[in-house]
């Protein structure tokens, strides 16, 4: 007789996942992540064509070569991404350990509205603080894969490879580590959006402060849908918008 209850054998158990990494062993692999994957974009660079590599390193000046940039991009960011699938299955799917799930309808909503308000503030903001709109680094790379013939090359890179990869890196693997319920979230949501400003040192200060605001945006949503494919398709958006500001300027405005 069990009374109208149900034996304890029959009765749904709570599994509670494992802790994800902790703060330093998420920053830690995210390091080894950018090592190995610079490692084997050298290699497959140097393998392909040797002379591709200058003597120097000059990094400021590769920064500027769209087909390395695009090609480099491209190869890195795949390889970051997959180690970090791997390093997500810590007793979790990486899937779900990276939050790759739909958002609720109401949150891409809001998301999207909150985007269209974003870029055009920033614009207005640069034009009264006598900041350039579109940072000189955007027309120096563009200019650069016109004259080389690397433009789908150069689209590829940063309105699809960059945009995935980082939001895997930054709103997937780092905000889990990071960004915790019960521990000040906003400080870790503040933590990603840092980070996520600072290496993008291929711009000047109101240019990072510019990605600041905008990875705070993609952070936050990130914490309101519970879902990394959302920041994914903002992040698309605002590289497409970049661009487009590109093209506008270097065709009619120049």
């Amino acid at each position: 007789m069990t009374n109208g209850r149900e034996p304890l054998w029959a009765q749904p158990q709570q599994i509670t996942p494992p802790k994800p990494w902790g703060y330093l062993s998420t920053f830690g692999w995210v390091l080894l992540a950018y090592v190995v994957a610079t490692a084997v974009t050298v290699i497959a660079l140097y393998l392909w064509d040797p002379a591709t590599l200058p003597a120097n390193m000059d990094l400021s000046a590769l920064m500027k070569d769209a087909w390395y940039l695009g090609v480099s991009t491209i190869i890195s960011d795949a390889v970051m991404v997959g180690f970090l699938c791997l390093v997500s299955r810590v007793g979790w799917r990486a899937k779900d350990y990276l939050a790759i799930n739909w958002p609720l309808r109401q949150e891409v909503t809001v998301a999207l509205i909150s985007l269209v308000i974003l870029l055009p503030l920033m614009d207005g903001l640069a034009y009264v603080s006598g900041q350039p709109i579109i940072p000189a680094f955007m027309t120096d790379i563009y200019k650069s894969a016109q004259s080389q013939g690397t433009l789908p090359l150069l689209w590829l890179a940063i309105t699809v490879a960059a945009p995935v990869a980082e939001e895997i890196i930054f709103r997937g693997f780092i905000f889990r580590g990071w960004v915790r319920p019960s521990q000040r979230p906003m400080l870790g949501i503040l933590a990603v959006a840092a980070l996520f400003a600072i290496i993008h040192f291929q711009y000047n200060w109101f240019g990072i402060l510019q990605v600041f605001m905008i990875g705070f945006l993609l952070t936050w949503t990130r914490w309101r849908s519970g879902s990394t494919l959302l920041p994914m398709v903002m992040h698309v958006v605002a590289n497409t918008y970049a661009m487009l500001q590109v093209i506008v300027y270097l065709g009619w405005l120049s």
